[in-house]
């Protein structure tokens, strides 16, 4: 299935993206495959790098290649672009209204990387709803960093939602808890931070685990997340699968266990 991501360049014209988004069954889940094969260069930017004939050095191809998908010399940048803290609002609300498109765009077109932008990034202190928030300093890397225990949390406990505190919380997380794999698979192509916690120490993984999306879990597994790192209360995605009852899918279970 192709799917046509469509920017703008800085004289106005079109910027095509092209993707193929490739869904196979494995292990009873969906694994999601994005395979970014370029762009429209008709509008990039004047570069020194031209390219290559069939006949040329495979050296010569690498460097093409290397200029054209990491550097990305041949995507056309907006010097009108507004500033990062505008970008990180729009692409906030590009991936909560499951916009891949539009996700993909900003993530091109930006001269930062934006793929590990989070809630606290995008909203101003008044919308903590924790107070000491504002004066910690916590690093969502540090996993033996005690943090409040998200079952202690007034706003998830009185709405029954783990995705209704999403502070400290990044973009991957963002889409998990809209349950779209293919933005998931997207953001992490771009490095996003698989084991990234939020406020409450909460992995993506745990997330997918309190909203019962397993496929989704399991994806994250394979992609290398640590079921290991504990969260706020000190629970682990595996004690927190547990604690909701038996763990009935087989598959899960075993990837749970395995990265422990």
């Amino acid at each position: 299935m192709f799917t046509e991501l469509v920017g703008l360049a800085s004289n106005g014209a079109p910027i095509i993206l092209r993707a193929t988004v490739r869904e196979e069954k494995e292990d009873k889940g969906v694994r999601t495959n994005l395979l970014f094969l370029g762009v429209d260069e008709s509008n990039a930017i004047n570069t020194s790098i031209t390219k290559p004939c069939p006949k040329d050095a495979i050296c010569d191809k690498e460097k093409y290649i290397n200029a054209k998908y990491v550097n990305k010399l041949l995507v056309s940048r907006d010097p009108m672009q507004l500033g990062v803290s505008q970008n990180s609002i729009n692409i906030w609300q590009a991936v909560k209204a499951d916009n891949i498109r539009e996700v993909y765009r900003l993530i091109t077109v930006s001269d930062t990387n934006m793929v590990n932008t989070t809630f606290d990034d995008v909203f101003s202190v008044e919308w903590y709803h924790h107070v000491d928030a504002q004066n910690s300093s916590i690093d969502i890397h540090n996993e033996h960093l005690i943090q409040n225990d998200p079952s202690a949390c007034q706003r998830i406990k009185n709405s029954n939602d783990p995705g209704s505190c999403l502070q400290g919380c990044s973009l991957l997380h963002l889409a998990c808890q809209r349950s779209n794999p293919v933005m998931v698979e997207l953001l992490l192509q771009f490095s996003a931070d698989i084991n990234m916690r939020d406020y409450h120490g909460r992995t993506p993984l745990h997330h997918c685990i309190a909203i019962g999306k397993n496929p989704l879990a399991k994806h994250l597994l394979k992609r290398g997340a640590r079921s290991s790192i504990r969260d706020g209360g000190g629970f682990s995605a595996l004690d927190r699968a547990m604690e909701k009852g038996a763990i009935t899918d087989e598959g899960l279970l075993i990837l749970l266990s395995e990265s422990e």
